[in-house]
């Protein structure tokens, strides 16, 4: 089922960027909090990141603009076509892949993840977190943005799965996205899954999105950084800079 829902994910996605999706599409204001942040941490700016589900490269490319050394990650195929034409020079830095099947050579100094980490159910989520937690270098940074318990669904759905934290997981059964299962988060549930790991860096920021007519309602995401806590034993392999909060 796992793997069904890997495939599925992927056509989706390929239809989806094939219609034009993010084409005109400006950066997510999130961009500029992950610039703002790591300059404030030098050495990890100077290292390399993980860019989870870099898509065509609507926020992937500002940021790669900046100077930074990221590597882009993306279940779509389709999607790093696109991003390899408009940035050709990025190419070798592209990578298909699903994040739990992915084994790079060494750890990151910052990750990030937007909009992805709330494809699957609470299983998957689960997964996801542990996979970022794996591939940070201590004191790595690691910034999120994902799907939030109090938006408002537009498009019809059922419930899968809930949790005693508040999250939960639907089915989609009409839209881009039907057949596939979305995760929401509540706020507990992201302080959950982050306490074994990570010491928050910014405060977890909802952001509130209305739909633009004739959809009505609208949609929320958590916004937040975290830093990798220093508990894990790099690999000999490792080459990345190692980056600390004290380098401010």
């Amino acid at each position: 089922m796992a793997n069904l829902n890997r495939d599925l994910t992927a056509q989706r996605w390929n239809t989806e960027y094939r219609q034009g999706r993010y084409v005109d599409e400006p950066p997510l204001p999130f961009v500029d909090t992950i610039l703002t942040t790591l300059d404030q941490h030098p050495l990890c700016r100077q290292g390399t990141g993980l860019y989870i589900g870099c898509g065509n490269g609507r926020n992937y490319l500002p940021l790669v603009n900046t100077g930074l050394d990221l590597i882009g990650l993306d279940l779509s195929a389709e999607s790093l076509r696109q991003l390899a034409e408009r940035r050709p020079t990025s190419a070798e830095r592209l990578i298909c892949s699903d994040l739990r099947d992915y084994t790079p050579q060494a750890l990151f100094s910052y990750i990030v993840a937007i909009q992805v980490f709330q494809h699957g159910t609470e299983a998957d989520v689960n997964a996801y977190f542990a996979k970022a937690a794996a591939l940070l270098r201590p004191s790595g940074l690691f910034f999120l943005r994902v799907n939030a318990a109090s938006t408002q669904i537009y498009h019809a759905h059922r419930i899968l799965e809930r949790n005693a934290y508040g999250g939960m997981t639907i089915c989609y059964e009409s839209g881009p996205k039907q057949d596939l299962p979305i995760h929401f988060y509540s706020r507990d549930e992201l302080a959950s899954l982050t306490a074994k790991a990570f010491t928050p860096v910014t405060v977890l920021q909802e952001n509130i999105t209305a739909r633009t007519a004739p959809k009505t309602g609208f949609w929320a995401q958590w916004e937040g950084v975290w830093q990798r806590r220093g508990d894990i034993v790099e690999p000999v392999e490792d080459r990345h800079r190692s980056c600390s909060k004290d380098s401010a």
